[in-house]
């Protein structure tokens, strides 16, 4: 895990630039602060900032072809280096180094721009080629990359706060991002970067930044609709050797490695087919007495863990969190993200991560297997006869959310979400015979990938180079995602009571043999959060003491009487959840804290 950044125009030879350059140093050593490097000339400043526990070799790395010199920075794995490293020693190339770095710039000498479509991995990349900037980002968006482009030239790294280390990007936001704040946050449009003049890379893209004559974005990847040719027995083979594949990709330095375990289906699932034997999982201090089952989390994790311990004589750690540290670590949380997140789920995973990581540098995690396999109850609610989803089916109550917005700070809170949400469906691509479920499965399908993913990736590589760690997501690799997308829903639905339909059925079939029945046949259930009232005590103490200062900046985007209502309990059932099935109400007061601590920390300003 580390951190990339530099500018490119603005003087860069200059003092004034190199000043630039080591504040967003400065910022990136919250993703890196072990090793470092910079390279600077007339034309550019690249800044490297990793880790010596998961980074392999010295960066920026420079190699020259010809009369011609190509400096890179490069943030990420690949998973299949060894494939391409043959092919380019084929092809006349020798290497600085052992490092991915050394593979991608080699790539980029060989292939140009269409190195990205050959590359298995997660990745954001910049490389200088001497008169142009080359900027990419992998398939999912697995690993960040912002950027600002103004009459100062260009700037990018993987972090809004080195964006922001720039003297002339300000941290002001308007009316676009009051909206992505207060009516879509913690999710955020494919491309906004919030603050004004930033914007995020989309997964997917590579951009080519010329000096003087801006920036141009091309798509590189995309879900394609295909016929499926496969019947079912097949596609069940496929998946497995397919997860099988992605999963042995990713598990080199398996014996630094340990896997995220929540007994769930798709942990359990990399655990067993990883063969790792250290895991560890997350609780809380007070779960076992007062955690209610609901329709989301319909039962604790510890059960199924220890079935899954004493199946694979798995060396299991688990790590319990309290109520304090929880509500202390949300504005750490915040800083990691670089924006308002998933409140404590978020500062849940820092916790958890940080322990994990004094153990081992690498873990394996299942997250994605919902977003491509249809386990979210938004999945589970489409059938033939129901009506086409109109909004983000994890964030519905947009009046409700529009009330916590000062006035006249968004125009008209309906339509922005509606404008976003049309955006977003109108991007899946539909077969001419595709039946009217299928067409709405593949709406929902590209709706997770480019919205709700893109939030949980954010909050996994966060939260993960905060701690220090690398966390890797075999159910995220491209061509299981490529391959699901053309998979019809009856098969994902797979169940062998007729006239039935089980969530992610498909998986269980696919893992019939390699897992206990227990876990094969255990219902979804979501991350962990606490069921402890004092963690609800806790947080709402310290936003009535953030209602008690007159100065908060909170009160520049934010309804006070918004906030007292929230704070008032006596009709908590008629409240939707803010964002998706783990955002309650507890969650949703540390929202608004973590709103107002990102404003401070930040010195944000509303500028409308």
């Amino acid at each position: 895990m580390s951190g990339i950044g530099g500018i490119v125009g603005y003087g860069v030879g200059t003092l004034a630039a190199a000043q630039v350059c080591d504040g967003m140093l400065t910022a990136l050593k919250g993703r890196g602060a072990d090793i470092h490097g910079t390279f600077i000339s007339e034309e550019v400043c690249l800044i490297y900032a990793g880790n010596t526990r998961t980074d392999i070799g010295k960066q920026p790395i420079r190699a020259s072809l010809g009369n011609k010199a190509y400096v890179l920075v490069f943030d990420g794995e690949l998973y299949n280096k060894d494939e391409l490293q043959k092919e380019l020693v084929t092809m006349g190339y020798r290497f600085a180094d052992a490092s991915d770095a050394a593979i991608v710039l080699s790539g980029y000498m060989a292939w140009g721009e269409s190195c990205v479509d050959r590359m298995n991995g997660i990745f954001a990349f910049a490389l200088w080629d001497g008169t142009q900037l080359f900027i990419a980002r992998d398939r999912l968006g697995l690993r960040p990359m912002y950027y600002s482009v103004g009459s100062y030239g260009l700037v990018f790294a993987s972090t809004i706060r080195a964006i922001l280390a720039h003297p002339r990007v300000k941290p002001v936001i308007g009316e676009e991002g009051a909206a992505e704040i207060l009516l879509l946050g913690p999710g955020r449009s494919p491309s906004c970067g919030i603050f004004k003049g930033i914007s995020e890379l989309s997964p997917g893209e590579y951009g080519m930044y010329i000096p003087g004559q801006g920036m141009r974005i091309h798509t590189y990847w995309q879900l394609r609709a295909q016929p499926h040719s496969d019947n079912f027995k097949e596609t069940v083979l496929n998946v497995r050797n397919l997860l099988k594949d992605a999963i042995a990709r990713q598990s080199f330095g398996k014996e630094k490695m340990a896997t995220l375990l929540s007994g769930g289906l798709d942990s359990s699932a990399v655990a067993a087919l990883s063969g790792c034997k250290s895991s560890y999982s997350v609780d809380y201090i007070g779960n076992d007495k007062h955690f209610k089952p609901t329709a989301f989390q319909p039962e604790s994790d510890n059960e199924y863990i220890n079935r899954m311990v004493s199946s694979f004589g798995l060396r299991h750690k688990r790590v319990v969190l309290g109520n304090d540290e929880l509500a202390n670590t949300l504005t750490d949380a915040m800083i990691a993200r670089g924006l308002p997140g998933m409140a404590d789920v978020d500062s849940a995973l820092l916790l958890f991560l940080k322990k994990v990581g004094e153990t081992v540098p690498f873990a394996l995690s299942g997250e994605g297997a919902d977003e491509i396999l249809g386990g979210y109850p938004w999945y589970q609610s489409i059938d033939e006869n129901s009506e086409p989803a109109k909004t983000f089916p994890w964030s519905q109550a947009v009046d409700y959310r529009a009330k916590f917005l000062l006035p006249n700070l968004v125009k008209d809170p309906e339509e922005y979400v509606r404008s976003r949400f049309k955006k977003a469906i109108s991007s899946a691509e539909i077969l001419c015979d595709d039946e009217p479920i299928e067409k709405k499965i593949r709406q929902m399908y590209t709706l997770n990938i480019k919205w709700f993913l893109q939030t949980l990736a954010c909050r996994n590589d966060s939260m993960a180079a905060a701690a220090g760690i690398s966390v890797r997501a075999p159910f995220l690799d491209y061509r299981l995602v490529e391959y699901l997308y053309n998979v019809p829903w009856a098969f994902k639905n797979f169940s062998e009571r007729k006239n039935e339909k089980r969530e992610k059925g498909l998986l269980r079939e696919a893992l019939k043999g390699v897992l206990p029945e227990k876990i094969l046949t255990r219902k979804k259930s979501p991350f962990p959060k606490t069921h402890n009232p004092a963690y609800l005590e806790r947080v709402k103490g310290m936003l009535e003491e953030v209602m008690e200062d007159k100065n908060a900046p909170i009160f520049s985007l934010v309804s006070r009487d918004a906030l007292s209502e929230l704070l008032d309990e006596s009709n908590l059932s008629s409240r939707p959840n803010w964002y998706g099935q783990l955002m309650s109400h507890p969650q949703t007061i540390s929202y608004f804290l973590q709103i107002n601590a990102w404003m401070k920390e930040f010195a944000v300003s509303v500028e409308i």
